[in-house]
């Protein structure tokens, strides 16, 4: 979580896939809460299914005629989304023309998230290049990453989870074909995430102009944000997005305040150490 928040944050365009009832539209609301503040978000839809707590949200859902004059769809509100200069699209759902214009729209600067059914990041793609959808290969490219979703079981339960999550890439010369590679695999065995090397995060790493320590360093503080959230209980996405805004204004000060909130702070005793650049302790560190 705390990797998709900085693509998010350095305005990488993002589509959740999945099947039905997979969490899609779930992964994408909970992902909303990290749009920085002040920026201005458009949110398109079919059915109202997302909620931002966000000072420049307008919302939009499509209408069917009931007797006179013409329907709204997708492409419609699409084509007028534009017009308003929103720095952040949200679509409800791919799925025909109104991609293409999404498509134009990342190409433009805008940073676009949506969801369309697929299994695979390969299906994903397949499904964009070809019938009805159409996107040109050359555009595709703009997209920075997939996130896969799947509904599955783990111990008897029905659950949900990011099945992977991948890195577009550009066109390979040679051959003609999108490149991609995968950030993330989820392992149903062990029901964790196996981490493989991310060019997006080298690519922020430089266009924030952080050495390699400074990321490390900022990606741990993120991580031990939201596991502070998490050991505090905070579900209601208005106190979390809050809580994120806060973040991004003066993170030490949210920290420290989440750190003297939690009770396993008091406990702990983080002890002397020396931490590598990967933040693993060594001569006894934490």
């Amino acid at each position: 979580m705390a990797y998709l928040w900085l693509c998010i944050e350095n305005n990488k365009s993002l589509i959740f896939a999945g099947g039905t009832a997979s969490g899609k539209t779930t992964s994408m609301n909970a992902t909303s809460m990290f749009v920085p503040p002040r920026v201005n978000v458009l949110t398109i839809e079919d059915t109202r299914e997302l909620s931002l707590y966000h000072d420049n949200w307008l919302s939009s859902v499509t209408r069917q005629r009931l007797h006179e004059g013409s329907d709204i769809d997708m492409y419609d509100l699409l084509r007028s989304a534009l017009r308003h200069r929103p720095e952040f699209i949200i679509v409800g759902e791919v799925r025909g023309d109104e991609a293409v214009t999404l498509f134009q729209a990342m190409n433009t600067g805008h940073t676009t998230f949506s969801t369309m059914h697929a299994d695979s990041i390969e299906t994903v793609i397949n499904r964009l290049e070809n019938e009805p959808i159409n996107v040109p290969r050359a555009m595709v490219q703009s997209l920075d990453l997939l996130c896969i979703q799947t509904l599955t079981r783990v111990d008897g339960q029905r659950v949900r989870r990011s099945q992977a999550i991948g890195e577009i890439g550009e066109i390979d010369q040679r051959t003609g074909e999108l490149d991609y590679s995968r950030a993330f695999m989820w392992d149903p065995e062990t029901d964790t995430f196996e981490h493989s090397d991310s060019s997006l995060i080298d690519e922020i790493q430089r266009e924030r102009g952080w050495t390699r320590t400074e990321r490390q360093r900022e990606v741990r503080r993120r991580e031990r944000f939201l596991q502070l959230l998490a050991d505090l209980g905070t579900t209601d996405y208005r106190e979390f997005t809050a809580l994120v805004n806060e973040y991004y204004v003066d993170p030490e000060r949210v920290m420290d305040r989440l750190e003297a909130a939690d009770p396993a702070t008091e406990d702990a005793d983080p002890g002397p150490g020396v931490y590598d650049d990967e933040g693993v302790g060594v001569d006894g560190g934490r």
